[in-house]
């Protein structure tokens, strides 16, 4: 039974007209390539060289709104141009000005948190580099990972997935799926081998529940440490995973709707748990959920500016652990892909993504 009435596959509908008004409001006439983080609360201005992420984020909503594909040569050019100045002589590209701005504060966060690992942005610089290189591929841009950051050999990768700390499998399973993005992505001749080396490592910490953890982690942290896995394992070609029915049956009952990040991940693990089992098990309940997202999803949206806010009527403030914007009451660009991203894969659960035209995009 599909409860979704028509005002909502309109609302969606009518997000392809309203979002992209909103992402012109956020683009630069003074640096080419660069977006504005939030409407008007800003930290920094286009002046200085920031913005990778805006970029990257920009970059994605137009594929999932279904229209890079109609953007000129030199349009997404201009765009790839943007995040390659990110890129430095190693290939890792960072948002330096973001890691500045964060300095002392990142020394006793890594001190106090015993994660040493990003005592010098390490691990900062491998997610935004995972980023930039899966945004290029979709401008056209094709760059092998940083050999730099990809082990290859077995001991390697045990070493680094025993130095993640399971107890927050939120930030574990987010460096786990790096790895598989940058393994897969890699020139190495047995990164098959490692990659499989690595999933299977994983999946000796996976748990009755169906999530994978170690410790006694919240139900959001398992979700949202479960959807990282699951990328990781997407990224490396997997299209299937062990208990996908406890997947679902421990995100049906979960709230997960706190913010942006939260209310994605839930329905990410859902799609693709439902993937797995093919659709035959508690679908009913599954597009109730989806449906529900819907109304959630909705009380983020700002309809006069066209964007989606990351918080309950906040915008996003805090990236990668840097301040970046004065959290005022309007939509920002993470907050708008995340929604829109959810609401793809919502279309697709709800058989109405012909109706709406979004295009869920795995990268």
């Amino acid at each position: 039974m599909n409860s979704t009435n028509n005002k909502e596959i309109e609302w969606i509908f009518n997000l392809q007209k309203e979002v992209p008004v909103f992402l012109n409001e956020l683009k630069s006439e003074l640096t080419p390539g660069f977006y504005k983080y939030s409407l008007s609360g800003d930290i920094l201005s286009d002046k200085k060289k920031w913005g990778l992420g805006n970029t990257v984020f920009a970059v994605k909503l137009l594929y999932t709104l279904g229209v890079l594909n109609n953007y000129s040569t030199t349009d997404k050019k201009i765009l790839s141009n943007f995040i390659l100045n990110f890129k430095d002589k190693n290939g890792m590209f960072y948002d330096n000005n973001l890691l500045r701005k964060s300095f002392l504060r990142k020394k006793l966060s890594a001190i106090k948190n015993r994660d040493l690992a990003n005592f010098f942005n390490k691990k900062t610089k491998i997610a935004e580099t995972k980023q930039a290189i899966s945004t290029l591929k979709l401008l056209n841009v094709h760059i092998s990972s940083p050999e730099k950051i990809v082990p290859n050999n077995f001991q390697e990768i045990s070493k680094y997935l025993n130095n993640l700390d399971w107890s927050k499998p939120w930030g574990a399973g987010s460096h786990f799926a790096h790895l598989c993005f940058f393994l897969n992505n890699s020139d190495l001749k047995n990164k098959r081998q490692l990659i499989d080396y690595a999933i299977n490592w994983v999946n000796n910490i996976q748990k009755n529940d169906g999530f994978w953890y170690t410790g006694k982690p919240s139900t959001q942290q398992k979700i949202n440490g479960a959807m990282k896995i699951i990328r990781g394992l997407t990224f490396a070609g997997y299209k299937s995973f062990q208990s996908p029915k406890k997947i679902i049956d421990g995100c049906l009952k979960a709230k997960n709707d706190s913010q942006a990040c939260d209310n994605f991940n839930v329905i990410y693990n859902i799609y693709k748990a439902n993937e797995v089992v093919e659709g035959n098990y508690r679908q009913d309940e599954i597009r109730r959920f989806a449906s529900d997202r819907i109304k959630i999803y909705k009380n983020y949206y700002h309809q006069k500016k066209g964007g989606f806010s990351f918080h309950l009527n906040k915008s996003g403030f805090y990236y990668y652990g840097t301040i970046i914007t004065k959290a005022k009451n309007e939509p920002d660009i993470h907050g708008t892909f995340m929604f829109l991203w959810g609401l793809s894969m919502i279309a697709k659960i709800l058989k109405i993504e012909k109706k709406t035209n979004l295009v869920f995009q795995e990268s």
